[in-house]
């Protein structure tokens, strides 16, 4: 919709039941073509391979970013390992998350870090399983920082998280 110059309209939690209705539009004297360039999808991040391989699969990127994402897939490693798949070479993966584990969303067998090793007793921590995890699937690590995160639950609640943002780039 926005592509085409259109408004989208949503809605904004306030409290309980009640919503606001807010609209979207693109800034001022974006011409077609920068529109065109611009892409959204809604799908599962565990299946990543299946959409860059189907026949309505939407290719590769130069860039992909997963925000507070990764603690809440039930597997993934599924949405890591289709990375090297849909990213072009010299391209970039952000990954952003408070690797905030929770059963709810991930299977506990699925974790990649956030327990202690069943042999040695050693803490296990997601940052460097990721790590090993990258770079085992052709990644080198660029850049990494702390990075504080609000969401808004409601008009009077929010959440503030500081998560581990890290940037790698495909070799």
């Amino acid at each position: 919709q926005m592509q085409s110059g259109e408004e989208l309209t949503f809605k904004v939690p306030i409290e309980g039941d009640i919503a606001e209705e807010v609209s979207v539009v693109h800034e001022p004297g974006v011409d077609a073509a920068v529109l065109k360039k611009v892409n959204f999808f809604q799908g599962d991040a565990c299946a990543l391979s299946e959409y860059a391989d189907g026949k309505e699969g939407f290719g590769t990127f130069d860039g992909a970013i997963l925000a507070n994402l990764l603690c809440r897939l039930p597997n993934p490693m599924a949405c890591l390992n289709a990375m090297p798949k849909i990213i072009n070479k010299g391209g970039v993966v952000v990954i952003v998350t408070p690797f905030t584990w929770l059963e709810e969303f991930t299977p506990r067998s699925k974790w990649l870090g956030g327990f202690n090793d069943p042999v040695s007793q050693k803490p296990m921590y997601s940052k460097d399983k990721l790590k090993e995890i990258m770079e085992d699937l052709g990644f080198e690590k660029i850049h990494e920082e702390q990075m504080p995160l609000v969401i808004r639950e409601h008009q009077r609640k929010y959440q503030y998280i500081i998560s581990e943002a890290t940037g790698w780039r495909k070799e």
